[in-house]
């Protein structure tokens, strides 16, 4: 077995040194003079030959030198690197000898770029494994290394299809054509797979099986009987349903923190998981490196939900929930300008060596400084950061992040909510993730007996949950204390008996479907419940989350969900009203809520209640707004005594964290909470009037006596 390394958390094995003849050690013994050099392609290929097919001839030369390259891009590289003997994987190796950079230069070699390449390399072996994200800083060159994975897929594995989606079209396109395509154009001849498509595309790039001819000697393919071409590579725009379909063996899929907010990437990549998989086999691989936007307009939450999704380190039945795993390095390594000459980062203080010769490389190039170099990386861009505050500082630690935590910084500028605690609750259940299960409201009459030989049977219409993990629309963390607990009389009517301890909030959609809109979501919120002094109760406790076909299906669901909780609910009534006469024809009238007093306008007069709150009402639409600041934030400014670490759904904080009062309509949960809440909230609103206009109720009945003049 071969020395195992530990690569952010995986024990990555490094194959054995078969030849030690094979070692690079770039003709000295001296460990100061061994270190990476790209070899330049031999003069005796400046000119090749093609039949009338348009294959390729070689000479014996050629060919001897085309065949030592390929079999080092398939099995890897061993060099010595200052006195060390040192493996980068075939990939690692494609890219530094011949993938040239969209600013007509070679990769220089990386310490870091290495290690990724190892801990890729490990994770394509896992099978179960669908990709990689890769957190990283600014000028990364991630990148770059994805594009040649791309062309490389495609060279040397027989029917690849690749492809890739960038955060924009015009981004997808600029990175396609200055990085793939110009990538493809500088290679040698005799990595070149046969384009059947224009030689001029810039879209896209279709290879044929090709042939290679020895002068002299027979025909033979340009790689091995078990690999070829007959693949192709492409790219398209970013959208929910890109690469929907079909067969998907190699995906990048870069700048995932950046995409639009209507582009959400957290569904595109479940999406386009599926077309990496055939039965129970996996048939694709993806790369998904990415910096971060802001967490509210920008992509940042939906990628943080990929990364939740995707720790190695926790894993659920042998995989990750999302199948795939993630990858960090901190800023400071490998940050450009504090690299050595042996590709090793420089941290801290450099050695003297290191500085002289970091000062003969890099200073005067950009914006570093003697100053700067003596710093080290890591107290370099520390200093970065002094004078910086707000946005510019948020900003500025989201590009050259030292940890995970501040991979996705966000200090809350433009979120109606703390989005400091937000972030917090996530990071918690993300670590200990709750035990939510699925499952469905089925109604079921249940009979009781008589209590004695002269009463009569009952018979209870009431609500019985089926645990069903796949098709099941409720989402319960916690069962109510007590099931089904509210009356039914003889003639139907019924009313809910457990309104102190739980409530409901509806958000429904209306008749005509909104281009990315909302889906029917209802919110049970378990009020509060105070024992020994301890509170426990301010939370969700289920969540119904799927769509139904008809409005008649949700609001049944509604009713189920009313039933077994024992409590009223609260719809917003804009959308819709019919679901009135659906609660009165089943006699349950009492199971709604009436416009709360909080919601109501003080100083409009005579204020009629509706079954429901009224959105396009303004002062209900602020109400919305206020309760949900109390309960998610709290009440004191100067100590938090709010409930958002009480919250045990992970995709309601998100919507929370990117909820926007004036574009609503895509933050359904959010929504459902406000309805849920405005019941809940105690009536802080003065009564109409002023004191003396306000008239005392008279306790006693009072007569005008009309007394006869006197006399």
């Amino acid at each position: 077995m071969g020395l195992h390394v530990d690569i952010y958390g995986s024990l990555v094995e490094l194959p054995e040194v078969v030849e030690y003849s094979k070692v690079e050690t770039w003709g000295t013994d001296n460990p100061k003079e061994q270190y990476w050099r790209r070899r330049e392609l031999p003069d005796f290929f400046h000119v090749v030959e093609y039949d009338k097919d348009e294959n390729l001839l070689l000479t014996p030369e050629q060919d001897a030198f085309a065949y030592e390259e390929r079999r080092r891009c398939r099995e890897g590289f061993y060099f010595m690197n200052n006195g060390v003997v040192t493996y980068i994987t075939g990939k690692n190796y494609f890219y530094l000898q011949w993938w040239k950079l969209e600013d007509d230069i070679y990769p220089s070699y990386r310490d870091t770029d290495r290690r990724y390449f190892l801990f890729l390399d490990h994770w394509e072996k896992i099978k179960w494994c669908l990709g990689i994200l890769r957190g990283k800083k600014r000028r990364e060159g991630a990148s770059s290394q994805a594009t040649a994975n791309l062309m490389y897929e495609c060279i040397f594995f027989r029917n690849t299809v690749a492809g890739m989606v960038s955060k924009t079209e015009k981004d997808t396109k600029t990175t396609f054509t200055q990085m793939v395509a110009f990538g493809y154009r500088q290679l040698p001849a005799f990595f070149k797979p046969k384009q059947t498509n224009s030689k001029d595309s810039v879209s896209e790039f279709v290879f044929a099986q090709k042939s290679e001819s020895t002068k002299g000697g027979g025909v033979r393919t340009v790689m091995d009987a078990d690999t070829g071409h007959r693949s192709k590579v492409d790219y398209r725009a970013p959208g929910p349903n890109t690469y929907d379909s079909g067969r998907l063996t190699r995906g990048l899929f870069d700048e995932g923190g950046k995409w639009p907010v209507d582009v959400p990437f957290s569904q595109f990549i479940s999406i386009v998981s599926k077309t990496m998989v055939k039965g129970g086999r996996r048939v694709g691989f993806m790369e998904c490196p990415s910096t971060i936007n802001e967490m509210t307009k920008g992509g940042g939450a939906e990628y943080r939900k990929v990364w939740g999704g995707s720790d190695q380190h926790k894993l659920i039945h042998g995989r990750t929930p999302r199948r795939m795993v993630r990858y960090f390095t901190p800023a400071y390594d490998g940050y450009e300008g504090f690299i050595d000459r042996y590709g090793m980062s420089v941290i801290d203080k450099p050695t003297e060596e290191q500085y002289q010769y970091l000062v003969e490389n890099f200073v005067g190039v950009g914006d570093l400084t003697e100053e700067d170099i003596a710093l080290g990386a890591k107290e370099y861009l520390t200093r970065r950061r002094d004078g910086l505050s707000g946005m510019e500082l948020e900003e500025e630690i989201r590009q050259n992040p030292f940890n995970e935590e501040e991979m996705f910084m966000f200090a809350g500028f433009g979120c109606e909510f703390n989005a400091i605690n937000l972030q917090r609750q996530i990071k918690d259940l993300e670590d200990t993730p709750p035990v939510i299960r699925r499952f469905r409201m089925i109604p079921k009459k249940m009979e009781r007996k008589a209590r004695s030989n002269y009463g009569k049977d009952e018979v209870k219409n009431v609500c019985v949950p089926m645990e069903d993990a796949k098709k099941g629309g409720w989402y319960i963390l916690e069962h109510p204390n007590i099931q089904n607990h509210f009356s039914e009389r003889a003639d139907g009517f019924c009313e809910p008996l457990n309104t102190m301890l739980y409530q409901i909030g509806v958000d429904t959609t209306r008749d005509l479907p909104a281009v990315h809109g909302s889906k029917p979501v209802i919110v049970v919120m378990k009020k509060s419940f105070i024992v020994d002094g301890q509170e426990t109760g301010m939370y969700p406790v289920a969540m119904w989350l799927e769509d139904t076909r008809l409005d008649i299906h949700f609001d049944e669901q509604v009713l189920l969900a009313c039933k077994y909780y024992g409590c009223k609910a609260n719809y917003e009534i804009d959308a819709r009203g019919d679901y009135y006469r659906y609660f009165m024809k089943k006699k349950c009238g009492e199971f709604l809520n009436w416009t709360p007093s909080v919601a109501m306008n003080p100083v409009k007069r005579n204020p009629k209640k509706e079954p429901g709150t009224r959105s396009g009402d303004p002062f209900q639409l602020a109400q919305q707004l206020q309760v949900a600041k109390m309960y998610i934030d709290g009440t004191d400014n100067d100590e938090y005594n709010g409930h958002v670490h009480r919250i045990k759904y992970v995709d309601l904080l998100y919507q929370l964290m990117k909820y926007d009062h004036a574009e609503r309509t895509p933050f359904d949960q959010v929504i459902a909470l406000m309805m849920a809440l405005l019941p809940m909230t105690a009536e802080t609103v003065k009564p109409m009037g002023t004191p003396d206009m306000i008239k005392k109720k008279g306790v006693l009945p009072r007569f005008k006596i009309k007394m006869p003049a006197q006399i």
